[in-house]
């Protein structure tokens, strides 16, 4: 099985089109497989390389990294709760849905007319979802070293678009630190609707006396809501 992906990923031919996104991301792909799946939004049944979600869960997880590898040698007199909110900022599902639209991430979705991209907010999820899942493309297709490259002239060069006051979660976890609380922990506790338009909903607790619900149509989205509940009752809003 390893060796029939490997020889279909290996002759998968790129359209112009990605041609000209590659051009966008500043890098050419050797296996053009994982680019295609990257691209492919998880309402597209039939397509032969699958969906992006699995790429999107590896980019989230390799993003982390190389974004607190950067704030760690950036800013090397910061304690960890300022590094944690900056971190926060840099990885926000507004912030990294941004990146992608300046890729033009949309231009090049592969993705069932059902699906309402002339929402806003469904445009911006799945912006965010691409970035991350072109990332994890990236990780696959040429190592950590291509991937932290891309993460660093795409997002650490744009660190100061990042709003750092409307990152609640992260606001959420830098009050937990000052004020010596408990770490807050966000469970999911329900989801609903079909796969490519989902509610999220998310308990936010300090503590079994303090909990929040945070509603959103991502987990992330979901988390920044009940964050932000968190918050503004914490600080009397």
């Amino acid at each position: 099985m390893r060796l029939i992906r490997k020889l279909k990923a290996l002759f998968v031919t790129k359209v112009p089109e990605l041609k000209e996104f590659e051009e966008r991301l500043h890098y050419i792909f050797s296996h053009p497989y994982y680019l295609e799946k990257a691209i492919t939004h998880r309402s597209v049944q039939n397509h032969s390389e699958g969906n992006y979600e699995r790429l999107e869960f590896l980019g989230d997880a390799v993003i982390d990294q190389a974004v607190s590898n950067y704030l760690f040698k950036k800013y090397p007199q910061s304690d960890e709760g300022t590094l944690t909110k900056k971190r926060a900022s840099l990885v926000n599902r507004g912030f990294l849905a941004m990146l992608g639209q300046n890729l033009g991430v949309m231009d090049v979705l592969r993705i069932e007319q059902g699906v309402n991209i002339n929402d806003p907010k469904v445009a911006m999820n799945i912006s965010a979802d691409v970035y991350e899942a072109v990332v994890g493309a990236i990780f696959l297709d040429g190592g950590i070293k291509e991937a932290s490259s891309f993460i660093k002239r795409t997002l650490c060069l744009s660190e100061h678009l990042a709003h750092e006051d409307q990152n609640y979660k992260g606001q959420l976890i830098e009050y937990c630190h000052k004020k010596n609380l408990p770490a807050p922990n966000f469970t999911i506790t329900k989801s609903h609707g079909p796969e490519h338009e989902k509610t999220f909903i998310i308990k936010v607790a300090i503590n079994q006396e303090n909990t929040w619900v945070g509603i959103g149509s991502t987990k992330k989205s979901a988390e920044q809501d009940g964050a932000q509940r968190a918050i503004n009752f914490l600080l009397g809003s």
